[in-house]
């Protein structure tokens, strides 16, 4: 039986591996690092899984040191925020292997990770070999033969187009909100570059434009991953394993980059890359962001506007970008056929010499405003939460809380229900 300790500072952990008889687990979930490190002084343990978080003065990689100097065997399991390439090289040259975001770890993952000898995918003890019967509802008794530990609510999937005017800021607008997505939700998010003449989110994000150890030959100016992909399509060899080969990630946003090249967009870029890229990226990711020019003579603008499920429109508060929004949206409506209530609009580089936005909403009194975004605003979390809250995401939950809903569920059910063979 393998000894675990927990210093999670929280006790939700604690409590639910106490349920599993393979594991014998200190009753105290520790809550600042002098304790675990006194507590590895007196008690030989196996395993601890650790906050990444965890009060004290050293810092993570320090920490994990002097644990090792109290027990040079123990695997360590660490639950952390937020997990760069760098910290997760600094623990792999401590014999750290299992590292943990916390708001997609599951139970399931930590107990892997304790019993690595015998993969444990069973639930609890109880609610996996009993069946239930709940309280008499108007008469009946239902069974239930399989009870689930907490009820999972499915992330809505969306395509998100971002347009609006030329020099608005659509891609601004754009990176800014997949960011945010990222951070607010648990959610796979991909942001594609469809500005399929003047792509620039690889410069707005410093992230490289080529993908990494992809051999296709292409003249350097051609080299990105629409273009890759294209090539792939041409050659029937794309599917949405491909596509991870071809995206590049900055934190927890995928990117696949845009073109640059006239011929490309002239000669070889078509709608039917385009769907099959779509089709792909649909398997994978819940959120598809999708940043297109303002240009209505390239067809990759047609066709994103018309297969989105919400289009960002964004606009400047000022007369002359209100005219062309107007002229730019009824293109939308009366000649592509555009569903009208997917599109809503955005006002970026609000200042005090700008229209008020009951202006702007008296101008495109047709369609929703759901943003607003200040010239040179430094935090930008208020503005694009307003954004988000247009949309249908599932907020990010932590480990603890998703914990917490577990708990709430057995405890609803010990209140309701009773064993059938008891």
């Amino acid at each position: 039986m393998k000894k675990i300790l927990t210093a999670m500072g929280n006790e939700t952990l604690n409590k639910e591996l106490c349920r599993y008889a393979k594991f014998e687990v200190c009753e105290e979930d520790l809550f600042y690092q002098e304790a675990v490190l006194t507590e590895l002084e007196q008690n030989k343990y196996e395993a601890i899984v650790l906050s990444g978080l965890l009060q004290g003065e050293f810092e993570m990689s320090e920490f994990v040191k002097q644990i090792r100097i109290k027990n040079s065997t123990i695997r360590i399991v660490i639950v952390t925020d937020e997990i760069t390439s760098s910290f997760k090289r600094k623990m792999a040259e401590l014999n750290v292997v299992d590292v943990f975001e916390d708001s997609s770890v599951s139970i399931e993952e930590i107990l892997d990770a304790l019993d690595r000898e015998e993969s444990i995918k069973e639930k609890s003890e109880g609610l996996k070999q009993n069946s239930y019967i709940t309280k008499k509802e108007n008469g009946v008794i239902p069974v239930v033969n399989e009870i689930k530990q907490e009820y999972v609510t499915l992330q809505k999937q969306e395509i998100i187009v971002v347009t609006g005017t030329s020099g608005a800021g659509k891609s601004t607008i754009a990176v800014n909100f997949a960011r945010m997505l990222t951070k607010k939700t648990s959610a796979k998010v991909l942001l594609i570059d469809l500005d399929t003449l003047n792509g620039n989110i690889d410069e707005i994000l410093d992230i490289h434009k080529v993908p990494q150890n992809v051999k296709i030959v292409l003249d350097e100016n051609k080299k990105c991953g629409l273009n890759y992909a294209v090539e792939l399509i041409n050659k029937n060899r794309f599917d949405t394993n491909i596509l991870d080969e071809l995206v590049i990630r900055s934190g927890n946003l995928d990117v696949l980059t845009g073109n640059t090249s006239l011929h490309y967009c002239q000669n070889v870029l078509n709608k039917d890359h385009y769907s099959k890229i779509l089709e792909a990226a649909k398997e994978k990711y819940d959120f598809i962001i999708i940043d297109t020019s303002s240009n209505i003579f390239l067809d990759s603008l047609k066709w994103a506007v018309q297969i989105a499920t919400k289009v960002f429109f964004v606009t400047e508060a000022n007369y002359l970008s209100m005219k062309k929004s107007t002229q730019l949206l009824n293109i939308f409506i009366s000649t592509w056929n555009v569903w009208k209530e997917k599109i809503k609009i955005v006002v970026n580089k609000e200042n005090l010499e700008t229209l008020g936005i009951d202006v702007v909403e008296q101008i495109l009194e047709e369609y929703e405003v759901i943003g607003k975004v200040k010239y040179m605003e430094e935090g930008l979390e208020h503005s694009y939460t307003q954004m988000l809250e247009k949309t249908n995401f599932i907020p990010k939950q932590t480990f603890t809380s998703k914990l917490l809903a577990m708990a709430n569920f057995k405890e609803y059910l010990a209140q309701n229900s009773m064993p059938v063979n008891s």
